[in-house]
């Protein structure tokens, strides 16, 4: 399970399993690490538990990373700052090596 107080998934493990269920050997998982709903910029040791939480259910040759849907820090959002939305980006870059680090893979 995801290691900080609020996620968009409400059940992250259940989505998970159902993806790693289904999913083919030719598909790539990318699983939203940062909540552009909530205003607080993730810390990259809350986005390496949350890489590593969903390192337990899918493949790592098959999973990648992503902002949760409906970002794009371009875009003409007056809601979102760029200052804002690149450091989630970054908290999700700097986090993800982490995760890798963890696992072996760097």
């Amino acid at each position: 399970m995801f290691s900080d107080k609020k996620v968009s998934e409400e059940h992250p493990d259940d989505a998970l399993e159902q993806i790693a269920r289904n999913l083919k050997p030719s598909q790539k998982v990318f699983v939203g690490v940062t909540d552009v709903n909530n205003p607080a910029v993730e810390t990259t040791e809350v986005v390496r538990n949350r890489v590593l939480a969903t390192a337990k259910h899918i493949p790592l040759s098959q999973l990648g990373t992503t902002d949760d849907c409906g970002f794009n820090p371009l875009s003409d959002d007056a809601g979102t700052s760029r200052k804002f939305a690149f450091a989630k980006i970054r908290a999700r870059v700097e986090g993800t090596k982490l995760a890798e680090l963890a696992l072996g893979l760097n």
